[in-house]
């Protein structure tokens, strides 16, 4: 007969309670230690598409930055899914959540959106003007107008001074071509990116004049605030092991950046 209401339901004896509690402490000690959080092995990442950083190669993505992340996965025991779009886009993977792991500039923005997880590379910022009206120091680009990345951050001295002009250009290949028809005064850009660019068809080297360096810093790998630990501690002792054999340096001498490998 079912309970009515009126019943009042059994409950065990207080003696009976302990017993099942105990048997189910018992029980969940015979499970062991909780396990830990997992490690996520299948990663999303978002590269600059601009050569020698990367490019894409038919159905790959070619170049320095996607090199340096194949040897990192492959030493690391991780998979990579690749993906790679312009300055502006990959400085916002993290935020739009579109990647697990990006390679940018190493910023304060960036730091912000997500952890640093290594700086694969660094990098001189250089401003290169014409021959003909040639900029021999960073002063000298007050009131100029300067050709630079969307959503790049390079420095206060360039960002922050707003006697500057800016405008913003896709990349340094956009940028060098402009510079040699007048429309701007000045590019500036990353060491290998300005070189690179540099060489394209149709730019003689001489109507440039040297460029200024205006500071430095470097590429880095960014992960997204939630990765697991785990996951972040396999990609620095991967990198870690890497420097020690010398991948890197060997690998930014391959695409061109000899000078710059430490």
């Amino acid at each position: 007969m079912g309970w009515t209401g009126s019943q009042r339901p059994l409950l065990p004896s207080p003696a009976a309670a302990r017993r099942r509690c105990l048997a189910w402490l018992v029980g969940l000690a015979d499970l062991g230690p909780l396990p830990a959080v997992a490690a996520e092995l299948h990663l999303r990442v978002m590269v600059n598409e601009v050569a020698p950083y990367s490019w894409r190669d038919g159905a790959e993505l070619a170049g320095l930055h996607p090199s340096l992340l194949r040897a990192l996965a492959a030493e690391a025991g991780l998979q990579f899914d690749f993906s790679a779009g312009l300055y502006a886009r990959a400085s916002r993977a993290l935020a739009d959540g579109v990647a697990d792991l990006v390679v940018t500039l190493a910023t304060p923005d960036q730091d912000a959106q997500g952890q640093r997880v290594a700086v694969l590379h660094p990098v001189r910022y250089l401003v290169i003007s014409r021959a003909d009206a040639p900029l021999t120091e960073p002063a000298q680009l007050r009131g100029k107008l300067l050709g630079i990345a969307r959503n790049a951050y390079y420095n206060a001295l360039i960002n922050d001074d707003e006697t500057i002009r800016k405008f913003t250009i896709v990349d340094p290949n956009q940028g060098l071509r402009m510079l040699a028809l007048g429309r701007l005064d000045a590019v500036i850009s990353t060491d290998l990116l300005l070189m690179h660019a540099l060489r394209q068809p149709g730019l003689e080297r001489a109507a440039f004049a040297p460029p200024i360096s205006v500071g430095g810093s470097g590429y880095a790998l960014f992960a997204r605030r939630d990765l697991p630990e785990p996951t972040v501690q396999r990609l620095r002792a991967g990198w870690a092991a890497l420097q020690r054999r010398g991948v890197p340096a060997a690998l930014l001498r391959e695409h061109g950046g000899a000078d710059a490998a430490p």
